[in-house]
């Protein structure tokens, strides 16, 4: 039966990607695109005020690394959100003519996810010889790199399950993910280092903040470092896990309600 319902949402998932490619000209090619025109705008913006010559130092090619590495993972974190929350929208023909249930489809979206988070992070690999910076040497680095990434994930996939009974009634949700993206890029550890200290209204909004904790590791970790958000990090996804687990057997129980009041 899991067998089936795996394979199911891998087939999904290829007719997705599928789909991607041949409506646009670049296909993946735009998960590149505007990370690149933000980290251009930064560098340049960080080159004027420091004189011209800040963004050549070490330092300042880290300061370009996180900003290239937390706007290209903000990108695709949200774009799995929205996937999401909008599956069930997007496939009620699918969901009604197929007596399969919504977890082929989530699994399709975690594929998906999961294939655009790898080319991300292959993007942010080669971003670091090419700024001249060098690679992490500590094992435990790594580990808490790919569980910060895997964190990502997890709360992508568990904010959209939440929100997909609503999105698929109220179009409101779609534009409201759309109106929060400027506001956390902005909140977010990303132009600006994590505040490293656990105290304060800052340390409590980024544990609270699904996307801060992971790019504030993820940025320690790449220097070898440690911090103060790891702990809070383990909690939070643990909770995330279990609000994953309860959404998704809600939303099964929900689905025909659901595809009924659509239409």
């Amino acid at each position: 039966m899991w067998s089936q319902t795996v394979n199911s949402g891998i087939a999904l998932a290829r007719r997705s990607i599928s789909i991607q490619i041949k409506q646009h000209a670049l296909g993946y090619a735009w998960a590149l695109i505007t990370p690149m025109l933000y980290a251009a705008c930064y560098i340049f913006i960080k080159s004027q005020l420091s004189g011209g010559g800040g963004s050549h130092s070490p330092e300042g090619n880290w300061d370009v690394l996180r900003a290239f590495a937390g706007v290209t993972l903000f990108q695709w974190w949200m774009s799995v959100i929205q996937e999401m929350s909008d599956f069930m929208r997007k496939n009620k023909g699918l969901l009604r003519g197929v007596n399969v249930g919504p977890i082929p489809f989530v699994l399709a979206v975690i594929f998906e996810g999961g294939i655009g988070l790898l080319i991300r992070v292959a993007l942010i690999l080669i971003a670091i010889p090419v700024l001249g910076l060098s690679f992490p040497s500590q094992l435990s680095s790594w580990f808490w790199i790919m569980f910060s990434l895997g964190a990502l994930l997890i709360s992508a996939v568990t904010i959209g399950a939440i929100l997909a009974p609503w999105s698929a009634l109220y179009a409101d949700v779609r534009k409201g993910l759309s109106s929060v993206s400027l506001p956390v890029i902005l909140i977010s550890p990303i132009f600006y280092p994590a505040l490293e200290q656990s105290f304060g209204a800052l340390f409590w909004l980024n544990c609270i903040n699904p996307l801060a904790a992971p790019l504030a590791i993820l940025a320690r970790s790449l220097h070898d470092l440690g911090s103060v958000y790891m702990l809070p990090l383990v909690i939070s996804t643990a909770v995330l896990i279990a609000l994953l687990v309860w959404s998704l057997n809600l939303l099964h129980r929900q689905v025909p309600i659901l595809l009924e009041r659509l239409g």
